[in-house]
Parts: C-alpha cells; sequence; structure tokens
C-alpha cells in the first residue's frame, strides 16, 4: 500500500494512516505487488491486514516497542473478542476495541458506527474489515491468553 512517507512514532500511526485511506474519498486504492503497481476497488475488498510489529531483518530497529502494544489495549474501555465469518468463509479472530459511551459498549453498537470498515485486532495482525464482508460475528469468551 501507498501512504505518506512521514516521521511516525509506532506502527499503531501507520496504521491509523491506512484506516484514514480506506475510509477516505476515492473508489480505488494502489497496492504494490509482485508484478507490478495495481489498483483495487475498496468496495470489493473483504479485508487487508497490516503486521502490528515490523519483521524481523536484522537490518532495520522494531518500529514498535512492547510498551507501545500493550498502551494499545489500555487505551480502550471496551473489549469484545470475536471471530468474524466474512462472506468468502474465511474467518478472523480478534478484539473489537472502542471507547464509547457504556449506553453503546456492546459489539454490535461497534459493528452499527459509521465507516465501511470495521478494525479488528489480534496479537500480530490488524485487520480492516469491510463491515458488507461479514457474515456473521460471535462473541467469545475473555481469557488471560488472549491479552496482546
Amino acid at each position: 500500500m501507498f501512504v505518506a512517507a512521514v516521521s511516525r512514532s509506532g506502527r499503531t500511526q501507520l496504521i491509523d494512516d491506512v484506516v484514514a485511506l480506506f475510509e477516505g474519498e476515492g473508489a480505488f486504492v494502489p497496492m504494490r505487488c509482485e508484478s507490478g503497481v495495481r489498483l483495487y476497488g475498496k468496495e470489493t475488498l473483504a479485508c487487508v491486514a497490516v503486521r502490528r510489529r515490523q519483521a524481523a531483518t536484522g537490518a532495520a530497529p522494531p518500529t514498535e516497542t512492547d510498551d507501545e502494544t500493550s498502551e494499545v489495549f489500555t487505551l480502550f474501555d471496551h473489549q469484545h473478542r470475536v471471530e468474524m465469518e466474512l462472506v468468502s468463509g474465511m474467518r478472523l479472530e480478534g478484539s473489537l476495541m472502542d471507547s464509547s459511551p457504556s449506553n453503546r459498549s456492546r459489539a454490535v453498537d461497534h459493528l452499527n458506527r459509521a465507516g465501511r470498515f470495521v478494525r479488528l485486532w489480534s496479537a500480530e495482525e490488524h485487520y480492516l474489515v469491510h463491515k458488507a464482508q461479514i457474515l456473521q460475528v460471535t462473541e467469545m469468551t475473555w481469557t488471560p491468553e488472549h491479552d496482546g
């Protein structure tokens, strides 16, 4: 994907920029593939995954510290551990997180907010899931091993 080459303090700011690109105006987004640049229609994409941590290549320092990773999970008042089944049959597991008012704290309230895409956090990836591609969402029991 092509996002502005600006200084960011961490991976979460990059994810925010990707979200803005997908939620913004315009029907297409450019992505680099092995064969070159392709333009993808936003409405046809089921989901986009962004690694929450930079891959360890040995050449570049990580862009996100463990403290920053855990901060992402503590910034929100509500966390809903869910499994999403997409129209394609793909299944994603992760957390819907928000800080909505207590009378709007359910998973359904989170999913029914404005916007084409919903954010789903997992330990390794941050997914932007196109709401029109979600077949069903199942809330799961929260357990300690699901933290961060």
